[in-house]
C-alpha cells in the first residue's frame, strides 16, 4: 500500500489494544435477514433450515479461528467468545 492511492486508509487505523487477560466477544448481527427469510420461505418463528444454516456458518467460523471457545446464536445474530489470552489481530480494536 505504500506510495499508492490507498495509503490514506492508514489514517483510519487505530492502535487501540483491548485489555489483556480479558474475554473478547465478537457479535455479528444479520443484515436483511427478514428479506432473506421471506425469499426462502422460512417458517416462523424457527425454521429448521435457517437454524441449520446459521449453526453450520458458526461452525465454519470456529474451525477457521481456533481461538474461539464458544459461539451462540440469538435471533439473527451470533456471538463468538475468544480465549482470554488470544493474540488474534494483536488484540487491536476494530469497529464497523
Amino acid at each position: 500500500m505504500a506510495n499508492s492511492r490507498f495509503e490514506y486508509v492508514r489514517e483510519f487505523e487505530s492502535d487501540d489494544k483491548l485489555l489483556p487477560n480479558s474475554w473478547i466477544v465478537v457479535r455479528i448481527d444479520g443484515k436483511g435477514f427478514h428479506k432473506f427469510s421471506t425469499k426462502h420461505n422460512f417458517e416462523k418463528p424457527n425454521d429448521s433450515r435457517a437454524l441449520w444454516l446459521m449453526n453450520k456458518a458458526a461452525c465454519m467460523v470456529m474451525q477457521e479461528y481456533k481461538d474461539i471457545l464458544i459461539s451462540y446464536g440469538q435471533s439473527d445474530e451470533y456471538s463468538f467468545v475468544l480465549k482470554k489470552d488470544t493474540a488474534l489481530y494483536n488484540r487491536r480494536r476494530y469497529i464497523i
